[in-house]
């Protein structure tokens, strides 16, 4: 690639300053960085198709001024897929972008939207979601293996409960510090019921682990534990979509991953924007029954309502 190119998806996408180098550390520049969204957008797309898209952008690469954006800006191209949602706070609609195309990933891609967040539910009923996600999140301030690793054995611990209701689970890096665990669902139930869930649970593992693990909302107040986060799950919150880059120096992305390997060791530094691409040549997307039809919950909302206490 030239310094400024044209390149053609299904739409004209002029990609500028390809050169910047977005992650220091790592050596990225915003070329590599386009050139893995071209690799990776057969993968990605069916993880973002239909959603509504939170970007955090970082125009002068991770250690520089960024900032979050709902709202498309002025000026992006016209093919670009939008979906307005009033917002109660501005008074306003704001205009989500929605992903359905490779051209979309190379437009954000040089716009320097370095982190992806997909909404939990899909535009035409919004207030659905279509899986339930439990967010672990190490008490540490950078990329921190023993960190992860303790949130890995507070994931084994879920993945224990999760297997006992007979609910099929699926984790991924966050691509920072932290893991997420994905649960795909059957249409037709609301946040107020994976609520229920993801409280339930959150409640249950800290009885069960109660030396690692936390719901304690401030900071300060967990000590070195795990915080496991069953708030994040709700209307108009987000986690870091598959596959998305993350502003860390290792250029590391939010990678799904077997339970095997999260038994064998593995750390997020391992799964970055250079050998991700390799990755899914070899072992495929690990987060593709995201994508297929998901499971029913009648009957576990059916238990956690005859079981409020946490216990199993």
């Amino acid at each position: 690639m030239s310094r400024t190119d044209t390149l053609m998806a299904e739409y004209p996408v002029k990609v500028t300053n390809l050169d910047k180098v977005l992650w220091p550390e790592a050596g990225v520049t915003k070329a590599e960085y386009i050139q893995y969204m071209i690799q990776m957008a057969r993968i990605m797309i069916p993880h973002y198709t239909d959603r509504l898209l939170t970007v955090i952008r970082f125009p002068s690469g991770i250690h520089d001024k960024s900032f979050y954006q709902k709202n498309i800006p002025d000026g992006a191209p016209d093919w670009l897929k939008t979906h307005p949602v009033y917002s109660d706070d501005s008074h306003r609609d704001i205009h989500y972008l929605v992903v359905d195309n490779t051209a979309t990933l190379l437009w954000l891609a040089n716009q320097a939207a370095m982190e992806l967040h997909p909404s939990y539910a899909k535009i035409h009923n919004l207030d659905q979601p279509t899986n339930i996600a439990f967010d672990l999140d190490p008490t540490v301030k950078e990329v921190d293996i023993a960190g992860f690793k303790k949130a890995v054995r507070v994931a084994l611990h879920l993945k224990e409960a999760l297997d006992d209701l007979g609910l099929p689970s699926y984790p991924k890096t966050s691509g920072a510090t932290g893991l997420q665990i994905f649960i795909p669902i059957a249409p037709g139930y609301t946040f107020e019921d994976t609520r229920l869930i993801t409280q339930f649970l959150a409640h249950y593992i800290v009885q069960k682990a109660p030396d690692i693990c936390t719901i304690e909302r401030l900071k300060k107040d967990r000590g070195d534990k795990v915080y496991f986060d069953y708030l994040q799950h709700w209307k108009n919150k987000t986690l870091s979509g598959p596959y998305t880059p993350r502003a860390v120096p290792s250029a590391a992305v939010s990678s799904p991953l077997s339970w095997d390997e999260l038994r064998e060791g593995v750390t997020p530094d391992l799964f970055t924007i250079r050998t991700m691409p390799r990755r899914i040549a070899e072992v495929g997307d690990l987060f593709a029954p995201m994508s297929q039809p998901g499971v029913e919950i009648r009957d576990i909302l059916h238990f956690i309502k005859h079981h409020p206490t946490g216990s199993l």
